[in-house]
């Protein structure tokens, strides 16, 4: 539900664009509003659902979600999308983060990646689906109907939950739930996603962006300070003693800015600078993640036999290749050429992540499944964001310098100049991925 709903609302951006009146840089906030929040909740809901049990976080996190998706079909105005969006940002983030430690605590460690792949195919299978469903109700019944559709996903979900889903034991906390560190974290990591997303926006505050950064400074600071001086902090900072655990976590974050900069991109390649239909944009789009779906699974089972680094370096550098061939495709590409290259980049996503998540799961003690997966989504969500907030960046500094050959071939020039560039920055990403070491056997942290 929550994958296939990123994956539609991706696609049919540039028709919510249309129905507001609005451009791109302006439309983006409609994912960047998602993707702060739950990037800021992320570390919190981890330690939570360790707390209380991540089943009861995760039934939690549907109702929210659901009942954000109902208001954001209601949205009269771009503003009211963009606050309803931060609802379903909260339950998004409680059901992304108590998904993985479920898998986890059931699994024995010789199975760990594939049980984790079956969950990212599941994931897979939503990103592949989305593009077409969203293009689709788009063309029939309306774009607002990409949230609607959650309503009934949602009540499945939650009632297979109740009937499949074991409850969980939980820890007995010699601390209260860290509010601090929640606060701090959310602060230092929201003005910062907004000094890089909305750069002169920010000239009205005392100091423009200086007071911005500012903020970010000190919240940054008192974070560290807090978690360091708790029993019990939101984000245990010793995990990334490990250099295969910070590796993998600046891989994952470098990988989903290449991921997230198609899924943003493309649409608008494909709507307004080729002239596709939301339909036909859809179908072309779900190649990227019916390839991540296919190839996830064999991903998980080489991780399992070689260890992540091999699998997970080579989705890398592959998914640089198909990005630079999807940013060469010109003015007039078959939809064969748009579709090879998409799931050249699909493969080496697939490739990348299940090999990826299941060595930052397997890094970490049991007790400490929940904080390492929210390390995990909350890199994941951060390279997404800077994904989106750096290519619209790239595009309105480059549209400029196109717009005497037209809307279409400027917005089609502009697109292909952001994806080179991402291009570059996903190579770099395989060589974090070759040096991350090898993996060491959990342990219990020290008391």
């Amino acid at each position: 539900m929550v994958s296939s709903q990123t994956s539609a609302l991706n696609a049919i951006l540039p028709f919510v664009a249309r129905s507001f009146g609005v451009d791109l840089p302006t439309v983006q906030w409609v994912v960047l509003a998602y993707l702060i929040v739950s990037s800021g909740l992320l570390l919190a809901f981890g330690r939570l659902g360790d707390m209380i049990g991540q089943r009861r976080l995760f039934l939690v996190g549907f109702v929210i979600f659901i009942g954000g998706s109902l208001l954001c079909w209601l949205a009269p105005s771009l503003a009211w999308l963009v606050v309803t969006r931060i609802i379903q940002a909260v339950g998004g983030g409680m059901i992304t983060s108590s998904s993985s430690p479920l898998i986890t605590k059931t699994l024995p460690r010789s199975h760990r990646g594939r049980g984790l792949s079956a969950q990212i195919v599941m994931v897979y299978f939503g990103l592949a689906a989305g593009p077409g469903i969203g293009g689709i109700l788009a063309d029939t019944v309306g774009w607002r109907w990409v949230f609607l559709m959650n309503v009934p996903l949602g009540l499945l979900a939650a009632a297979a939950t109740f009937a499949a889903v074991p409850k969980d034991e939980t820890i007995i906390a010699k601390q209260p739930f860290d509010w601090a560190g929640a606060l701090t974290f959310t602060a230092a990591l929201t003005s910062l996603f907004f000094l890089m997303g909305r750069g002169e926006g920010w000239a009205w505050l005392p100091g423009g962006e200086a007071s911005l950064l500012m903020v970010f400074l000190l919240a940054a600071g008192a974070f560290v300070a807090v978690e360091l001086g708790r029993l019990e902090p939101m984000l245990d900072l010793r995990l990334f003693k490990s250099r295969f655990f910070s590796a993998a976590a600046a891989s994952a974050m470098i990988n989903y800015i290449g991921y997230s900069t198609l899924a943003f991109m493309v649409p608008f390649y494909l709507v307004d600078g080729i002239g596709y239909g939301a339909t036909g944009a859809g179908v072309l789009i779900m190649a990227m993640p019916v390839a991540m779906m296919i190839v996830a699974p064999v991903s998980g089972w080489l991780s399992d036999k070689v260890g992540p680094r091999i699998p997970a370096s080579l989705g890398m550098a592959l998914l640089a290749v198909g990005i630079f061939l999807v940013s060469r495709l010109g003015a007039a590409p078959s939809r064969n050429e748009i579709v090879s290259r998409l799931m050249l980049a699909g493969v080496g996503l697939g490739l990348f992540s299940s090999a990826n998540s299941s060595a930052i799961m397997g890094e970490v003690p049991i007790n400490r499944q929940g904080i390492a997966n929210g390390v995990v989504s909350t890199v994941r969500q951060l390279g997404m964001m800077l994904g989106v907030a750096a290519t619209t960046a790239i595009f309105k500094a480059r549209y400029p310098f196109y717009s005497a050959l037209g809307e279409a071939r400027a917005t089609m020039a502009a697109v292909e100049d952001a994806l080179l560039v991402v291009s570059v920055i996903i190579l770099v990403g395989a060589l974090t991925s070759l040096v991350r070491g090898t993996e060491e056997a959990q342990k219990e942290p020290a008391a």
